[in-house]
């Protein structure tokens, strides 16, 4: 029986016990092993044994050893002892899949981070989507977001990091600009062909502050001519002369030939957050939270 009563199955202590003294031989040997005292270590042996309704132990050699047509038993112990090792091990190290949502812009710019997290963490699987609007972790059994917004209301379990700053402005392409400036037409005063992030989704539980832009921010108006959910498609159609994009200054870098429209402006900061299931105790988190930040603080500005 077990040592709090249960009459069917055997405790791990218990099963330790008796791995103990079969490996040693010796009970004094033995409790000094598993830290417990001598007597502690006879009274687990005996209930091994009335677990199992026989003597299990016997003498020879000056040891005890488990009786040889009992070595199933210690073949038993020894998975149970595996098992728990690898259960040690995993909860330590962290081990399985975990499943990362993010913007398809900053899944691109984390791709290393991914990689460098599971280099660190080789019993870790990455499982890495992106999204096209605030997904539903404990719905959808996704596991971590990171998003361009903080959850302010019902948030449940979630655990919420702050990131770090990610900054934007109105961009067009020199093409563009010349284009402009070509029909008479000031661009600080022009009717713009606006490409814009397509945001027709619930995000009114999130502090969501690019939501709230709009092209009075940056010192322009017109009229949107396209809109998407990506912001590499409007980045690219903005470096194809299409029109003026507000994009995060990070993505706008990695365009040819595009500039911002008011180079003065100051541009808008948002806040980039890993929002989790996970209580972020675990090493892998925190590393996964420590190298999100490190990557995001080398962007520009």
């Amino acid at each position: 029986m077990a040592e709090n009563g249960d009459e069917t199955s055997l405790s791990w202590d218990l099963i330790r016990a008796f791995l103990a003294l079969e490996r040693y031989g010796d009970y004094e040997v033995a409790a000094e092993r598993v830290n417990i005292d001598d007597s502690t270590m006879r009274r687990r042996i005996r209930m091994v044994e009335q677990f199992a309704g026989r003597t299990l132990f016997v003498r020879g050699n000056g040891c005890w050893k488990v009786s040889p047509d009992q070595l199933e038993l210690v073949k038993a112990a020894l998975r149970m002892e595996e098992a728990a090792r690898c259960f040690s091990r995993e909860h330590k190290e962290g081990a399985g899949h975990v499943r990362i949502t993010v913007l398809d812009v900053f899944a691109q710019r984390f791709s290393q981070v991914f990689a460098e997290l599971t280099a660190k963490h080789p019993r870790l699987t990455l499982n890495v989507t992106t999204e096209t609007h605030f997904v539903n972790l404990e719905q959808e059994q996704v596991d971590i977001a990171i998003r361009l917004a903080q959850p302010v209301r019902k948030a449940g379990s979630l655990r919420i990091k702050r990131i770090g700053e990610v900054y934007h402005n109105a961009y067009a392409s020199r093409k563009y600009l010349d284009r402009m400036n070509g029909e008479a037409r000031s661009p600080d005063f022009a009717s713009h062909r606006m490409l814009a992030m397509n945001l027709e989704f619930s995000h009114d539980d999130h502090n969501f502050i690019f939501a709230h832009l709009n092209w009075e921010n940056f010192g322009l108006r017109g009229r949107v001519t396209t809109w998407s959910d990506s912001f590499f498609v409007l980045a690219r159609m903005c470096e194809a002369g299409f029109g003026v994009a507000i994009l995060p200054t990070i993505i706008a870098t990695d365009c040819q030939d595009v500039q911002i429209i008011h180079p003065k402006h100051p541009g808008v900061v948002t806040e980039l957050w890993m929002v989790s299931r996970f209580d972020l105790r675990a090493a892998w988190q925190r590393d996964l939270a420590t190298m999100l930040r490190e990557e995001v603080n080398r962007w520009p500005q």
